[in-house]
């Protein structure tokens, strides 16, 4: 049976909600939400269940992606996706948002591994290199995207390299000052500003659902809350 799986995406400076069903996902629903997580994901959940006519307990899991990203914002998700699992005991996935992006990229990657890059919000980016065939090569690494030709080893992209994520467009022109072949992954005119979303993060728990795979609902916290942005 096709897993009925409610996803929620709060690293980043959007908030979202997907429902996957019927092998695929059928809606979702986001918004800029850079603070006020807690008080805006309930209500987007909601409104997504009813887009398709799902309640909470024709729910088989719960997924949320478990960063890197906002402190407070992998926090809420994962509080939320826990309550969900408690409620209705049903089993729940943390998703790693890096991994979602190579997997949602996976079919223009012309063989070729991918560097997947996420914002900081620091200036920074959070980065990890994947296979073609989505084995992660080497642990997440923060850096400036200048820095990040040299902590790519050459000889994983000595045929070449893709790019997915923030940042992408800069990563090609350092890659390409360093005598490196790279190119971004295209999603249309934002291929620079890609960011992971819930529906990257049901469809891919619904491919982890179907391997056995239960990762838990533990967040990749990989810097100090106190060093986040400043409010506004």
């Amino acid at each position: 049976m096709s897993p009925v799986i409610l996803a929620f995406e709060a690293s980043t400076k959007h908030l979202s909600v997907a429902v996957y069903v019927n092998r695929s996902v059928q809606t979702m629903q986001k918004i800029e939400a850079p603070f006020g997580q807690a008080a805006k994901l309930v209500p987007l959940a909601l409104r997504a269940l009813a887009d398709v006519g799902v309640k909470f307990s024709n729910l088989s899991h719960v997924a949320a992606g478990c960063g890197p990203g906002s402190f407070t914002g992998l926090r809420v998700s994962l509080a939320a996706a826990k309550g969900v699992c408690l409620a209705h005991d049903i089993i729940g996935l943390g998703i790693s948002g890096l991994e979602a992006l190579a997997f949602s990229s996976s079919a223009s990657l012309n063989g070729l591994p991918v560097l997947c890059i996420t914002d900081t919000r620091r200036g920074n980016v959070y980065a990890q290199l994947f296979a073609n065939d989505m084995t992660q090569q080497g642990a997440i690494f923060e850096a400036k995207i200048d820095q990040l030709p040299s902590l790519v080893p050459a000889s994983i992209c000595a045929d070449g390299l893709m790019l997915v994520g923030f940042g992408a467009l800069a990563a090609q022109k350092a890659f390409t000052a360093n005598g490196l072949n790279a190119a971004p992954v295209s999603f249309g005119d934002n291929e620079d500003v890609l960011t992971v979303d819930a529906g990257m993060i049901a469809t891919l728990a619904a491919k982890k659902i179907m391997l056995g795979d239960f990762p838990p609902l533990t967040p990749l916290y990989l810097a100090d809350p106190r060093f986040g942005p400043n409010k506004k």
